[in-house]
């Protein structure tokens, strides 16, 4: 058989994938290109551990840059709407020590939760385009595309951090923010979607279009952005029966 180096060497440039920050950068920028290329070389490892020392980073930095007062008001604010009213004043303030004092278990936490994560969302990306509706992508093709799409999600952690660390009363970029403030599960709802959770869904929806051929960026996002709306009424709906509980 006739061998033609310059069609593999074509082969190998056409499937090669950029290194890991410009894809990081392509995950804001450029999407589908990132996720054309995954689709063919689907490259995992680095991106999830970027995830991991990132969020370490993060967890260990925040208390070095924002003001001890608004880290634990933030902690707070977030631990209370999940006790039931009445609450010791003292077991609040453990839980609040426990989430401002970042240790091992920070560490052990993000390791084991971030591959968990993304696992979660390839398995309900293959549950819907594969099983459902008869697609083929890999697993791992979508585990790749979860790993890089979460750096988005990580931004936004990095922008709550900078509005914490100069003072701003609003630390979270909601739609309740262009809204008249509400109370109840309204409230508690609209304030609890996420702009950057909702922009990481609609990246997704563009991983779905290239890995699925006749799926459109909509019916990915569509089923992301419901799956995530469900799971934020329902912590609103949790949030106000823990602050019925006497």
């Amino acid at each position: 058989m006739e061998h033609h180096p310059e069609s593999s060497e074509a082969s190998v440039e056409e499937h090669s994938i950029p290194s890991l920050p410009v894809r990081i950068v392509q995950v804001f920028v450029s999407p589908a290109t990132l996720f054309d290329a995954l689709r063919h070389r689907p490259a995992w490892l680095g991106a999830a551990l970027g995830l991991v020392g990132l969020g370490i980073s993060l967890q260990f930095l925040t208390p070095v840059i924002v003001p001890d007062e608004i880290l634990r008001r933030t902690a707070e604010d977030r631990i209370e709407a999940f006790m039931p009213a009445g609450t010791d004043p003292a077991v609040l303030e453990e839980q609040v020590d426990a989430a401002v004092s970042p240790g091992i278990g920070i560490i052990a936490g993000t390791i084991i939760a971030t591959p968990i994560f993304l696992s979660l969302i390839a398995g309900l990306l293959l549950i819907a385009f594969n099983v459902i509706m008869g697609g083929e992508a890999s697993f791992k093709q979508l585990f790749s595309a979860a790993a890089h799409a979460m750096y988005i999600g990580t931004a936004g952690g990095i922008v709550s951090i900078g509005l914490m660390a100069i003072g701003a009363e609003i630390t979270t970029l909601t739609p309740g923010l262009l809204l008249p403030e509400m109370e109840g599960f309204i409230g508690s709802f609209l304030n609890g979607i996420n702009i950057f959770s909702v922009w990481t869904c609609g990246v997704l929806g563009v991983a779905v279009s290239r890995f699925y051929p006749g799926r459109s960026v909509a019916a990915g996002t569509t089923y992301l952005l419901v799956l995530y709306l469900i799971f934020v009424a329902v912590i609103a709906a949790l949030s106000g029966l823990f602050a019925g509980l006497g």
